[in-house]
């Protein structure tokens, strides 16, 4: 009794991690005189009620096993700082024994190894939870020193050893008082083998097992609902952490550098009887009800093969996500389901299943229509805000799957992996950062600056189109590197029915400007008509202007532009002589034009002006600074003009 109090509390600090000072001879004490049980005679049966409940007991029928070596390999890629992730596997190995409700186990370790073993495999708190169907803790976490151990939970469940370090050599340890576990391990059971076993097993739960995955179900789920295949489940599995996680990050077992080292561990997600937070969550091990909603998830291989177990790969997504970088603040629901995206879309291509796309969630057919509209809205928008077409998890998937599925290899540049790989990019430029993102300004930076590093492409416009702000400085940084500026509209591409994006913006449409004039007459049509292609409208000044006339031209973004064209109002009346040209890329430091100021014809037809060499600029401002400066013959200041227009490099 007394092993299994202590051994309890130590699982309560393990999991709290509480901090308590230092131990010291005060003095003046009496020693502690503890008597511990080591009586494998001896059952604990204090807990059984609440054993039966859950996880369950085991009949006294089932064979208690003595003096059984295992040789564990307990080495790993110690690699858990350099992945960047919010929660990377741990170092946790399965026995493939069980541990029966206060029953004593002995474990025998040779000298010289820092080992510990946890016994259970519910390791969440349940303190908070009200009317808690379990007890608490009821797993139990200690230190193993050389020789004998001995260990005792009062509830029950799998024997797992831990390496607080990589061992290079197999380590064989000796059991004793356990029983066989009913596992699957990928690669050692057969389906007829372990179909058996489970139906002569009354070992209440149990572990599908491959190298990158082990699930703790329900053995009596595994009898029910009729598994019969879990070599192909788990080969499934293996495939997508390796394919849709590790190397969609850019890890590999062997790669050229070490940033890129997969951790080789596998990830562990556990049935209870209720989690601590929600329906299920993600961490070490990810933890979900245990229903049969979430175990059809991990067992029902048609649905695996269309990606589909969405809960699954949504909460090992959350262990994978990278904050600390890129993954900004109102994509803490939403950066942790594109895996469900990769891998519908590998499994789509795989098993050659178009019904495998895209992932089933009913929100993704529903939001994605309306993250598009507000894509294509104009005006002021903002991506983490309350608009209701944007501000959901599932809208704000869309652009990061447009660009995903819309980019093909070769695109921006030739040896351009198609978009799909941008993830990797992602992830391996975060594991070599030098410094985490301060804010989530800086996380969206990121995010641009890779995405056109990656493509060579400048992508404001897109990011412009979703409303996601982007520093002048990253801006500026981008611009400096001359990629080629994005025009497609790849905002416009529809994700469920892979169509649209294919049109092409046009940055020269005069639409897009936005023309401001010091002085106005509502003659001719206003301002805006020098850029409406009609030149039977004009904009004429306000009449007696006794100060320079300006108007300032803003076309929405830095463009290459070779020169210039203007159109004077039809019929010679108020037209202009000499206009003073100035451009600027911030609208408050201006330079002249070459050749500025230009002589203009009184003539209908349109005129150009090239430039010596082409300029990228954003803002021109045109000036007629005096009288003289019209080919008006009564000394006024009277001007107007039909059209204005740039020349394209």
């Amino acid at each position: 009794m007394l092993i299994a109090c202590t051994t309890i509390v130590l699982a309560h600090c393990a999991k709290n991690k509480e901090v308590f000072q230092d131990g010291r001879d005060e003095g003046g004490h009496p020693e502690p005189k503890v008597t511990v049980d080591t009586s494998s005679a001896v059952v604990d049966v204090s807990k059984y009620a609440q054993a039966r409940v859950f996880p369950g007991l085991i009949c006294s029928s089932e064979p208690r096993l003595k003096n059984q070596a295992l040789t564990m390999n307990l080495n790993y890629n110690y690699v858990k700082e350099n992945l960047r992730i919010q929660v990377a596997p741990e170092p946790m190995f399965s026995t493939g024994f069980y541990a029966a409700p206060g029953e004593l186990v002995t474990i025998d370790v040779p000298a010289d190894y820092s080992l510990s073993v946890q016994v259970g495999a519910w390791d969440d708190n349940l303190q908070s939870v009200l009317n808690a169907p379990r007890d608490p803790l009821i797993f139990t976490r200690m230190q193993l020193a050389p020789g004998r151990n001995y260990v005792r939970n009062l509830y029950g469940g799998h024997i797992y050893i831990f390496a607080a370090r990589p061992v290079a050599t197999p380590v064989t340890l000796t059991f004793s008082g356990v029983v066989k576990s009913p596992d699957f391990v990928l690669g050692k059971s057969t389906n007829a083998e372990w179909t058996a076993a489970i139906k002569t097993s009354c070992v209440p739960y149990l572990e599908l097992r491959s190298k990158n995955i082990i699930f703790v179900v329900p053995r009596d789920y595994c009898v029910t609902y009729n598994v019969t295949d879990p070599e192909a489940i788990m080969q499934e599995w293996d495939r997508s952490i390796d394919l849709d996680y590790y190397q969609w990050e850019g890890l590999q077992e062997n790669p050229a550098e070490a940033y890129d080292l997969a951790p080789i561990l596998p990830w562990r997600v556990v049935q209870d009887i209720k989690p601590s937070v929600g329906y299920g969550h993600s961490g070490y091990p990810v933890v979900t009800y245990n229903d049969f909603g979430w175990f059809n998830e991990f067992t029902n291989l048609t649905n695996i093969r269309k990606g589909w177990a969405w809960g699954t790969y949504h909460e090992i997504g959350h262990n994978n996500q990278q904050p600390r970088y890129w993954s900004w603040g109102s994509l803490g629901e939403t950066s942790n389901n594109l895996f469900n995206f990769k891998a519908a879309h590998r499994q789509s291509i795989e098993h050659g299943n178009p019904a495998a796309w895209p992932p089933y969630h009913p929100a993704v057919n529903s939001m994605f229509p309306q993250a598009l509209a507000f894509a294509a809205a104009t005006g002021t928008k903002d991506f983490d805000g309350t608009d209701a077409r944007i501000n959901d998890p599932f809208a704000r998937i869309t652009p990061f799957v447009q660009i995903f599925d819309k980019i093909p290899a070769d695109w921006g540049y030739p040896g351009q992996p198609d978009g799909w790989s941008f993830m990797g990019e992602l992830y391996k430029r975060a594991r070599r950062a030098k410094f985490q993102s301060n804010n989530d300004q800086d996380k969206r930076d990121f995010v641009y600056e890779t995405l056109c590093d990656f493509t060579k492409t400048d992508w404001r416009l897109f990011f412009s189109a979703w409303g996601i702000n982007i520093s002048s400085v990253s801006l500026n940084a981008i611009e400096a590197k001359a990629y080629r500026m994005l025009t497609q509209e790849i905002w416009k591409y529809n994700p469920i029915t892979r169509t649209g994006g294919d049109t092409f913006l046009d940055l020269y449409a005069r639409a897009n400007w936005t023309v401001t004039v010091n002085s106005v007459n509502p003659e001719g049509g206003g301002k805006d008509v020098i850029k409406d292609g009609d030149v039977a409208t004009y904009w004429h000044s306000a009449y007696g202007p006794t100060a320079p006339v300006v108007g300032t031209i803003d076309m929405g973004r830095k463009l290459e532009i070779k020169g210039f064209k203007f159109t004077q109002r039809q019929g010679g009346a108020r037209n202009i002589k000499n206009l003073k040209v100035e451009v600027s890329n911030d609208n408050t430091n201006w330079t002249p034009i070459a050749g500025s100021p230009l002589l203009l014809q009184k003539m209908d037809a349109q005129q150009s002006f090239l430039l010596p060499s082409s300029i990228s600029v954003r803002y021109f401002r045109l000036t007629i600074s005096a009288a003289a400066d019209t080919y008006n013959t009564d000394g006024s200041l009277n001007t107007s003009l039909a059209e204005v227009d740039v020349i394209k490099p």
